[in-house]
């Protein structure tokens, strides 16, 4: 899964360094991304999410998390999500992105995204407190 999170990171840190973000949300929300198995998306009600979705979830998590601390380039909060988003859909869990928006104390507008499953955040979520929403993505 590690592996798996390097290339999909690396992919996405790239493509939003040379194509538009529109383009990318569009394809990433309409492939189904080489499901694993025969694995078909969840529909939990929001707020809700199996046992079986959040461990899932929590082992994503901690796949973006350890090639974050162990590469040498940075990730930022939106190749995260979508590395994450996608690792999730490939396996059958239904997510939703969340980007937001809020001033810096300097006055800048400043945005941030977050990876959700059920209520609970996969990643990015500690970084979301006083971002208005602006847009989600199932």
């Amino acid at each position: 899964m590690a592996a798996e999170a390097f290339v999909l990171l690396g992919l996405f840190r790239a493509a939003l360094a040379v194509v538009p973000v529109h383009k990318i949300m569009k394809t990433v929300a309409r492939e189904r991304l080489g499901v694993v198995g025969d694995a078909a998306l969840t529909d939990a009600a929001p707020g809700e999410a199996s046992e079986r979705d959040v461990a899932i979830a929590m082992r994503v998590r901690w796949a973006i998390e350890a090639v974050g601390r162990h590469s040498p380039v940075g990730f930022v909060c939106f190749p995260q999500t979508l590395a994450a988003y996608v690792m999730l859909r490939r396996r059958g869990v239904a997510s939703t992105m969340v980007y937001g928006v809020a001033r810096s104390p300097q006055g800048e507008l400043i945005a941030h995204t977050w990876l959700l499953v059920g209520d609970r955040s996969v990643v990015g979520g500690e970084g979301s407190a006083g971002f208005a929403e602006v847009e989600r993505w199932s």
